[in-house]
């Protein structure tokens, strides 16, 4: 945090009153002078997105092809690893042919039976297209009553709405058996990225209803709060800790906010096979070293109409103010740019 004097006012500052017990009413420090080794300390809150487990549920499925790597970003829709079942294969190639047997049944006895209700119609039409239908009538006729007799014994009606039921029985346990197979070809079901796979997948082996993948979507993020100048900028990448373990992490976005202060929005690196878990990281950020500086707790600086002072401590014991500049602030040490010589002690007064 950097502080600065504000305003031109030299108003004086109302010294403590001189007691002889003010010697043994406070402590002091020293101002010191050297070079202050500067760092960050952030602690990154999570913002963790949605994770999505997948799995099979067939028995016998086999794992045919593993399409995607851990750390790797997909697409919503994209396979990720495919599946074969050969009980289910079966199932579909019988349904299919049942249904197209059911089908050809079905065309053929509709094709009879409208033949059949449009009997006078198809001899309008003959008489009209075929000049020699009138000497070949009898025997047309003939041929076409000895088909009815024949037709007395079925019932079309009745026979269509069997095969009607039955072809849509067929349709729908064969939909039903596609809908397993493609139930085990693993699909993304957004954007993201692949963090988990497991090794039985890896080995080919996928036993029902274990976890073989997990895909990370959304925004997988931490953030932190800063008062701090220190120059964030997107794409950097900082080194984040939890529990001894240390993960990638770069900025995605720096947020002003209305207070005072920044948002830093951190995403671990994509790649990462074991990302980091958990509400929170820390993080330390080592800033350029201030050379030569004079600096002093900074709980022995004051303010006072937006100024800043301290007390000072005289030769007789006695605690004077003086205003002074503050420039950064480093781990409860701040910079004094201007007011002291770097030889004084200062009072520390709660």
């Amino acid at each position: 945090m950097i502080l600065t004097g504000c305003g031109t006012s030299e108003t004086a500052l109302t010294p403590i009153p001189r007691t002889i017990y003010q010697k043994a009413d406070y402590q002091t420090v020293k101002v010191k002078k050297g070079d202050m080794k500067h760092s960050i300390q952030l602690k990154l809150k999570a913002r963790l997105a949605d994770q999505v487990n997948y799995s099979v549920d067939l028995a016998d499925a086999e794992v045919e092809e593993v399409l995607v790597n851990a750390g790797e970003h997909v697409t919503k829709g994209q396979l990720l690893a495919s599946f074969e079942s050969e009980e289910t294969r079966k199932a579909i190639a019988d349904y299919s042919a049942e249904l197209e047997e059911k089908q050809l049944l079905l065309d053929h006895y509709t094709r009879l039976s409208m033949y059949d209700l449009q009997q006078r119609d198809y001899i309008k039409k003959e008489k009209k297209e075929y000049p020699l239908f009138e000497q070949q009538e009898d025997e047309i006729i003939a041929d076409r009553d000895k088909e009815d007799t024949l037709r007395k014994f079925v019932d079309y009606n009745l026979t269509i709405e069997q095969l009607q039921e039955d072809v849509r029985l067929a349709a729908l346990f064969l939909q039903e058996e596609k809908q397993k197979l493609e139930n085990c070809q693993l699909r993304a079901e957004d954007d993201g990225v692949i963090t988990y796979i497991s090794k039985g997948l890896l080995s080919g082996f996928a036993e029902p209803g274990t976890l073989l993948l997990t895909e990370t979507c959304g925004e997988n993020t931490y953030e932190a709060y800063t008062d701090d100048d220190y120059d964030f900028r997107v794409g950097d990448t900082y080194t984040a800790e939890k529990s001894g373990s240390s993960y990638s992490m770069e900025v995605t976005a720096v947020n002003e906010e209305d207070g005072g202060g920044r948002t830093i929005v951190f995403a671990p690196d994509a790649t990462l096979l074991n990302p980091p878990e958990g509400d929170s990281l820390d993080m330390t950020i080592e800033k350029e070293t201030l050379r030569d500086v004079m600096y002093v707790e900074r709980n022995a600086v004051h303010a006072k109409d937006e100024r800043y002072f301290v007390y000072v401590r005289s030769a007789e014991g006695f605690l004077d103010p003086v205003y002074v500049e503050l420039g950064d602030e480093v781990d409860n040490m701040v910079v004094i740019k201007s007011g002291l010589t770097g030889e004084e002690e200062v009072a520390i007064i709660k």
